[in-house]
């Protein structure tokens, strides 16, 4: 059975170089691949790929690095590009307090931070971006990184979230409030890390039918590709360590991923 990939980013510069050729490979390998947006151009460029591809679809957000660049008009972009086709969730979205080394860009070669984290400013952009999926009734594809109990506290008023938090690092305690939330898990490569013994416990704990897998390509590639740009179709990496972590089979745990990501989707 092909896997979803609900998380990925063919869209970004990683690619510039051959994506054609790992558009090719990873649609063929995957059933589904979803291309998140973490600004309006790579939203915009997301939705231009869905659009070409059949079995891609796309994700429109801005990521809370990207607070400090936020302008009033980006809501009404989001939204206009949330209508089009194929577009399924709004994200990359959320909290993020980790304070990051410098990235190198590949195309300049030139180094490029990110802003010293802004919980209060994160949060304003966040639930601009609440509100506009609930005006849309899409679901929402949830950022975080050192910042569970902030976003638990930020998005616990609502009573009508659809959503999933992605690539989750938290603990059991944190998973669970997600859950009694409505909410699904979404489990990337650093399952697979030798070190992250904590990631897998949370695994456990998360119930089948609120379990997802996905990439973050081109980040957090799975063993034994660390160090690599990472690309969907290893997701199966991902989905064969959480088979282990939940002792089932690994068709069925992609029979029981696909059908999550379908249903929350509506793919």
């Amino acid at each position: 059975m092909k896997l979803i990939d609900t998380h990925a980013h063919l869209q970004f510069e990683a690619y510039d170089n051959d994506r054609d050729e790992v558009v090719k490979i990873n649609s063929k390998e995957l059933d589904v691949i979803i291309n998140v947006g973490a600004r309006i151009e790579s939203s915009k460029s997301g939705v231009e790929l869905a659009q070409k591809i059949p079995n891609f679809y796309a994700a429109v957000g801005v990521h809370p690095h990207h607070e400090d660049e936020w302008k009033t008009d980006w809501i009404y972009k989001l939204e206009n590009l949330a209508k089009k086709p194929k577009v399924v969730a709004i994200g990359e979205i959320g909290l993020d307090n980790h304070e990051y080394k410098p990235l190198r860009v590949l195309r300049s070669n030139e180094l490029q931070g990110y802003p010293k984290p802004n919980l209060k400013n994160q949060e304003k952009i966040l639930k601009g971006q609440i509100e506009l999926a609930r005006k849309l009734s899409l679901p929402i594809l949830f950022h975080c990184r050192n910042a569970y109990d902030e976003l638990y506290e930020s998005i616990k008023e609502y009573n009508d979230l659809r959503g999933l938090v992605h690539c989750f690092m938290g603990t059991i305690d944190q998973a669970k409030k997600f859950l009694d939330l409505g909410l699904y898990i979404s489990f990337s490569g650093n399952l697979t890390y030798k070190g992250n013994d904590y990631i897998r416990e949370a695994a456990k704990s998360v119930p089948l039918d609120k379990i997802l897998v996905e990439t973050d390509a081109p980040y957090l590639p799975p063993e034994p590709h660390r160090g690599t740009r990472n690309e969907p179709y290893r997701v199966r990496l991902t989905a064969e360590k959480l088979a282990e972590v939940k002792k089932v089979s690994f068709d069925k745990i992609s029979e029981i991923t696909n059908k999550n990501s379908r249903d929350l989707l509506n793919l």
